[in-house]
C-alpha cells in the first residue's frame, strides 16, 4: 500500500481514493464508508480552515452500501420453533429462545452468565460481549483470537426486564450453585458466537423450521415489538441502539400479513 504522509496538504482526490481501494481490499464495505465519511469530515474541516484548498472532496464516491433483504421467518414456523425450544430446554436451545425473546446480539448471549440475571427484580444485565477479532501478535501461530469485551457502545450496556413467562422459565433453570456459568454451556467455559451459529443451525433443523440466520431473530424481535405497539424509545434502548431513527431504519420490518391487515382495514374506503 502506498505512504501516506501526515500531512494533510497532500491529500489528493487521487490518494484519497487510492485509500479507499486498499482498504476495501481487507475491511467490509459498511467499515469502509463509515471511515471514508470521517475522512469527508476532516478534509470539510481543514477546507473551512485554510488548510487545504479547492479540495474537490465531494467528487470521492463513498462505497456504495448493498442492502442486504432480511430473512422473515413465517408465523408457522416460529410457533413451532417456540414450542419446540420450550419442550426441549437445553442450555443452548434456551439460549435462542431468549435471544428471540429479547433481541439480544450473538455475542452479546454468548457472553451471559447466570449471575447476570437478577431474579428478583426480573432483569438481565447487558454489559460485555465476545467476539472474534484479528491477533496482532506477529509471535502468535493463529491469526485471529477471542476476546470478551464491553458491548460495541455505552448504549448497549443495558439492562432488560424479562417478561413473566419467560421470567418463569429462567427462574426453573437458573444454576443458583455457581452463578459464574455460562448459560448456553453450563459450564464456566464460553461458547463462541460462530460456534454457536452452526449449533443454531442444527437447532432450527431438528425444529422442521425455515433456515435463517441469528441477527433475524433481532430483527424478528424488533418488527414483532412495534407491530404489537411497543413503545418505541423503549424497544431502542432494550435493543442498545444510539437512536430511535436507527431502530426503526434498520430493524422493523413489516410482515406481508401485517400490510394485507393494514390494507383491509381501510377497504371500506374505496
Amino acid at each position: 500500500m502506498p505512504y501516506f504522509k501526515s500531512d494533510i496538504s497532500v491529500v489528493t482526490r487521487e490518494t484519497a481514493e487510492i485509500f479507499i481501494y486498499y482498504k476495501l481490499q481487507k475491511l467490509s464495505v459498511k467499515t469502509v464508508h463509515d471511515i471514508t465519511s470521517v475522512l469527508m469530515q476532516i478534509l470539510k474541516f481543514a477546507e473551512k480552515n485554510n488548510y487545504i484548498t479547492s479540495f474537490s472532496y465531494n467528487d470521492i464516491d463513498l462505497p456504495k452500501l448493498h442492502t442486504k433483504e432480511i430473512e422473515v421467518m413465517s408465523r408457522p414456523d416460529e410457533q413451532k420453533l417456540n414450542d419446540y425450544l420450550k419442550n426441549n430446554l437445553t442450555p443452548k436451545n434456551f439460549g435462542l429462545l431468549l435471544a428471540k425473546s429479547t433481541g439480544i446480539r450473538v455475542g452479546e448471549l454468548c457472553s451471559l452468565k447466570w449471575g447476570d440475571f437478577d431474579l428478583e427484580k426480573g432483569t438481565m444485565y447487558i454489559n460485555k460481549t465476545i467476539q472474534r477479532v484479528k491477533n496482532f501478535d506477529e509471535t502468535a501461530k493463529a491469526k485471529t483470537k477471542v476476546i470478551i469485551t464491553t458491548p460495541k457502545s455505552q448504549k448497549s450496556v443495558r439492562e432488560i426486564p424479562l417478561s413473566d413467562s419467560l421470567l418463569s422459565i429462567v427462574k426453573k433453570i437458573y444454576n443458583y450453585d455457581n452463578p459464574e456459568t455460562y448459560i448456553l454451556t453450563g459450564t464456566t467455559k464460553y461458547t463462541e458466537p460462530r460456534m454457536y451459529q452452526y449449533k443454531l443451525k442444527k437447532i432450527l433443523a431438528t425444529a422442521e423450521v425455515q433456515d435463517i440466520n441469528f441477527h433475524s431473530f433481532r430483527h424478528l424481535f424488533a418488527t414483532k415489538a412495534v407491530e404489537h405497539k411497543f413503545d418505541v424509545k423503549s424497544l431502542s434502548e432494550i435493543l442498545g441502539h444510539s437512536t430511535v431513527r436507527f431502530t426503526l431504519d434498520r430493524y422493523v420490518h413489516s410482515s406481508l400479513e401485517l400490510k394485507r391487515e393494514n390494507m383491509n382495514k381501510i377497504a371500506s374506503c374505496f
